[in-house]
Order: C-alpha cells, then structure tokens, then sequence
C-alpha cells in the first residue's frame, strides 16, 4: 500500500503522539479492507487536528476514480484514541475538502488522464504543503 499523508493543524502538543496512534488506526483499517483486481493499492489520509477533534480521513483509491471512505474522530482532550464515526455520515470540513480536491486533481493529472499513462510515483510526490 502506498499512502500520500497529509496534516491539517495549527499546532498540537502532542503532536508525535497523535501520528502514532492514527497510523495505527490506519494500519488496522487497510488490512481490513479487501484488495481487488481493480483495486489501485494507493490511498491518501488526511489527519486534521481541528477546534472540534483531531479528525482522521482515509481514503483508498479503488476501481481507478472511486474512493474507499473512512472517518474517524478523537476528542481534543483524548486525542490518541479514534473512534470511527463513519456511520454517523460525516463528511470532510471544509479545510479537509481542500485536501481532497487537491487529491482529485493529482490523481486526474498523474493517474486518470496522463497523456503518457497513469505515473502513481508522481501522484505521490506531488504532496500537498503550504496553506489551505
């Protein structure tokens, strides 16, 4: 699995420890999602630590241009332990969507709609950085 990993916060005390414990939850989550003949092995996460909870967004990129969804929150005053809340259909804040829009359009430049085919390599080293 090769994963683009991207932060969203301002700043964070315990910053280290809240990377550790979203890659666990990371970890747990892709082993448990079944691979495919179409299925592209390429994912992106997004780990926001916002006013209302450290989010964790991870998303999988199956079927060429449809994404596997998983998003978890810890509270600010735990922010090591996620609990999936998923089924209680959250969606990306409006920061997150920053970051996925930024992943459509690499994945369309470098995968979806590269003249020369798809080049997961520099989908993953076109990061994101600077501000959203």
């Amino acid at each position: 699995m090769k994963i683009n990993v991207i932060t969203v916060r301002d700043t964070a005390s315990q910053f280290t420890d809240i990377v550790e414990a979203a890659w666990e939850t990371v970890v747990s989550i892709l082993r448990g999602v079944p691979e495919t003949d179409i299925d592209t092995n390429v994912a992106f996460l997004t780990l926001h630590v916002g006013t209302a909870g450290v989010w964790l967004l991870i998303d999988r990129w199956e079927d060429g241009d449809m994404l596997r969804h998983h998003h978890f929150r810890a509270a600010l005053d735990d922010p090591i332990h996620f609990a999936d809340v998923s089924s209680d259909h959250y969606g990306p804040c409006v920061w997150e969507l920053a970051v996925q829009a930024y992943e459509r359009q690499a994945w369309l430049t470098h995968v979806l709609a590269n003249p020369a085919g798809p080049d997961i390599e520099a989908y993953l080293t076109a990061g994101l950085s600077g501000s959203i």
